[in-house]
């Protein structure tokens, strides 16, 4: 593992033939123009002098990086208790982080070997975020996820309205006057949590989180910086702030589903819907899945005298929306989830189109509104339409945004 500076690529120093291909491929292709800018990105950092160090797999420099993350002082303490309750079903019971880097550091992962020089999985790079609250995050090499190389020269993630959103929720939860504020943190849900780039943030506001990654090679990450940050040290969860679940999120509690893989650099888009997919099976990658109407029993947030109140759900789950929204309608209309974040996606076939109004339809129906949209960085413009129906909401959303993808905000209409 590593440290970076905002002008080190990840990658390391690459063969300069392999990006001429590459940029010659892109102009044939009409590829988007982002692979171009982070191939440009990427060509003018300077070699990575560290090379030696991180060609070694995970080793004993993370307790180094630990202390000094635990040091640090833009780690905040909060007062507030956490809200955690030891679970009767081991479907809901957290991963141990602790134990999961263990094996990792024995190499005893199977997921992980195919370990190559192309898809280097042993390799690890932590960076001090440059967010209002810094946090360290470890992300993998840039061979083995193309996608997220802005958070090693940048500090941050592409998708800044989207953070922006999350930390305005978690400012006014802080801000809230003592008759109102409650005993508990506010609770952060974050299904497809991937590297944990939004739990680490709502943790570093003080939220306590529950995330869910069903990918070993993205919850390795996400446990190193869980751990690094001081928020899964210990072995019993209830004295954790950061809860992290190794399972998929579905509608049928304790279905077990076979995991795809969509883009081999890119372990965010593995997914368990086989439509979605297309492409081949992830080895090991038939899990379990888990409800979160189980999660909230199980943690009695549908009990009428608890205060919990979870700020923020956000689900990013590549094609599995629907199964994830049928599986939480107890939890959303209890009126405990506050804020919800997603991507929408336009449907090219009427059966997508019809899972999305099913949805919305839902969604209105337990008492939510859009609130914000926009585009990839994240839901910034407010939404004034009320939408009597699924179908009225589609048919705006279609219309209103002029790419295939769109992110919302939406959010409880308090009475």
């Amino acid at each position: 593992m590593t440290v970076l500076s905002s002008r080190r690529y990840a990658g390391g120093s690459r063969n300069i033939r392999a990006y001429i291909n590459l940029a010659w491929y892109a102009l044939l292709g009409g590829v988007v123009i982002v692979p171009i800018v982070r191939l440009i990105n990427a060509l003018v950092q300077p070699p990575d002098t560290d090379r030696d160090e991180v060609e070694k797999p995970y080793a004993a420099a993370s307790k180094v990086h630990r202390s000094y993350a635990l040091d640090h002082p833009s780690i905040e303490q909060h007062d507030e208790k956490l809200s955690f309750q030891t679970s009767s079903d081991p479907l809901l019971e957290p991963l141990n982080c602790l134990e999961l880097l263990e094996s990792y550091k024995k190499l005893e992962i199977p997921e992980l070997k195919d370990h190559t020089d192309k898809l280097p999985y042993h390799k690890s790079y932590l960076r001090l975020t440059k967010m209002e609250t810094p946090f360290y995050l470890s992300t993998n090499d840039g061979l083995v996820d193309s996608v997220r190389v802005d958070i090693f020269m940048k500090g941050y993630y592409y998708e800044p309205e989207l953070a922006e959103a999350m930390q305005t929720i978690l400012r006014d939860e802080s801000e809230r006057v003592p008759g109102e504020k409650q005993n508990k943190r506010p609770i952060m849900l974050d299904v497809g949590g991937n590297v944990g780039w939004f739990s680490m943030l709502s943790a570093a506001h003080g939220a306590e989180v529950f995330v869910f990654e069903p990918n070993v090679v993205n919850m390795i990450r996400l446990c190193e910086s869980a751990v690094l940050n001081g928020w899964s040290l210990s072995s019993n969860p209830v004295n954790n702030q950061l809860h992290p679940y190794m399972k998929g999120v579905s509608n049928n509690h304790g279905e077990e589903h076979q995991m795809y893989k969509v883009h081999e650099n890119n372990p965010g888009s593995f997914t368990f819907s086989d439509k979605a997919a297309g492409n081949a099976e992830v080895p090991g990658g038939l899990l379990q899945l888990v409800t979160l109407d189980a999660l909230a029993q199980e943690q009695n947030w549908l009990e009428a005298d608890d205060d919990t109140r979870i700020s923020i759900l956000k689900i990013d789950v590549e094609g599995l929306e629907l199964k994830v929204f049928q599986g939480a309608k107890e939890l959303l209309k209890s009126g405990t989830v506050k804020n919800i974040f997603m991507e929408w996606k336009k449907g090219e076939k009427k059966e997508e189109s019809a899972e999305w109004e099913e949805i919305l339809s839902l969604l209105l129906d337990a008492g939510y509104e859009l609130y914000k949209i926009w585009n990839i960085p994240g839901p910034k413009d407010i939404v004034t339409k009320a939408f009597g129906s699924g179908k009225e909401l589609m048919v705006y959303l279609t219309s209103t945004m002029p790419i295939q993808n769109a992110n919302l905000w939406i959010r409880l209409i308090e009475s």
